[in-house]
């Protein structure tokens, strides 16, 4: 098998179709694709071209491929200290966390804190030192000193179960972070969750319960470039974090 036809297997399985059935979305033959697959067969530009624009692959799927192809790569594979990657983090720094009024963060796929605003810091700074962590929130969220503040972890540990499902997908430090995890009976709430004749709720707020006696609810949106062309940016997520009541909105605005 060549190395476009590895990749090209592997997009294909992720994509959840068949040699037939990849077939038919690029108007060509099963034949076809099982040559490239094997590497009996080579690329063309103009099937590269066509295989971008019909499956709507991600940024990083079309660099790949263009890569394993041995053709000409529109996709530069930038390195997380390069010049161009600090500037993308810069604009998104500047012109939107520094805007935001509570705690905001810009995460990489491995959930490691590449960017965040002063908000983030006054509230999340005492929990990073203690996980012994500076940049990455995955330790943070883990670490028994936050995770013994959240009142509602039952509720919350699902949640969490699926959004780091989702990560793990796509990177592998996130895959065995998570694989641990689940040895850990850190999720042991889960089934109990799903097994009560409760209705899940449209959204679930995470409750903080500090050991002053303040307490804060909390939920988060995440946002991501809509314009992203690079493999790096495309996996940015950008974290707001928001107060879900009056009551916490003014706990909030108060320790920030």
């Amino acid at each position: 098998m060549s190395p476009f036809g590895a990749v090209l297997k592997d997009v294909r399985g992720q994509l959840g179709l068949s040699q037939a059935a990849l077939a038919g979305e690029l108007s060509t033959t099963q034949r076809h694709i099982s040559f490239l697959e094997t590497g009996r067969s080579n690329p063309t530009p103009a099937f590269l071209t066509r295989l971008c624009r019909e499956l709507g692959l991600s940024v990083a799927q079309r660099a790949n491929l263009f890569e394993a192809s041995g053709l000409h790569s529109p996709y530069e594979r930038r390195r997380f200290d390069s010049a161009e990657i600090a500037a993308v983090l810069d604009m998104i720094e500047n012109r939107i966390l520094a805007h935001w009024p509570f705690p905001a963060q810009v995460l990489d796929t491995g959930w490691n804190i590449m960017r965040r605003n002063a908000g983030f810091d006054r509230l999340f700074g005492p929990f990073l030192a203690a996980a012994n962590s500076s940049a990455n929130f995955l330790d943070m969220l883990t670490g028994p000193q936050f995770r013994g503040f959240i009142e509602n972890w039952s509720e919350v540990a699902p949640i969490f179960y699926f959004r780091l499902q989702a990560a793990a997908a796509h990177d592998e430090t996130v895959a065995r972070h998570f694989a641990a995890l689940k040895t850990t009976g850190l999720f042991d709430t889960f089934d109990a969750f799903f097994a009560s004749d409760r209705q899940v709720p449209p959204y679930v707020p995470v409750r903080i319960a500090f050991p002053d006696g303040t307490k804060l609810e909390m939920t988060s949106f995440l946002g991501r470039l809509a314009s992203a062309q690079d493999a790096l940016v495309e996996g940015f997520e950008i974290e707001f974090l928001l107060p879900t009541d009056a009551a916490s909105e003014r706990v909030l605005s108060a320790m920030l």
